[in-house]
């Protein structure tokens, strides 16, 4: 518990002021409460998280850029192998000229590998896909 700087009663680490004399406390005896929202999440349930199919890319890019992961590799990478196989699901879905069966075909696919993942995932497992895994390897390395 820190002290004043005026008189050294025990003031506590949250108050601006001290409770004896009332002397404004420096800033580093005050420490605004952790704004994290990603607090109570684990590293697991946030690699889970990434990989639901679809709308998983919304937790992985706000994993990606929360202070929490910044520095947690495991969870970066799966991040950005979810936001990579997101892309490649929008171009194949919309973007790339497929006969219709052949294009119902591959988004199969790529339900079909966000679903496994998402098991290795609960699993502790951690899975590079071909391409896309060493593109978020690759992401993942280069630290903010």
């Amino acid at each position: 518990m820190p002290f004043c700087t005026q008189c050294g009663n025990r003031v506590e680490p949250t108050a601006s002021y001290c409770a004896q004399c009332g002397k404004a406390q420096p800033y580093s005896t005050w420490q605004p409460p952790s704004q994290d929202v990603f607090n109570g999440v684990s590293q697991h349930t946030a690699s889970i998280l990434c990989y639901l199919p679809v709308v998983g890319v919304i937790p992985s890019i706000l994993f990606l850029a929360s202070q929490k992961f910044r520095h947690n590799q495991r969870v970066r990478f799966d991040g950005f192998q979810s936001v990579y196989l997101f892309v490649a699901w929008l171009i194949v879905s919309s973007a790339l000229p497929f006969p219709h069966g052949l294009s119902h075909l591959v988004e199969l696919l790529c339900y079909i590998c966000w679903i496994f993942l998402l098991v290795k995932a609960a699993q502790s497992e951690q899975v590079h896909l071909p391409i896309l895994g060493d593109l978020a390897a690759r992401s993942a390395s280069e630290q903010l």
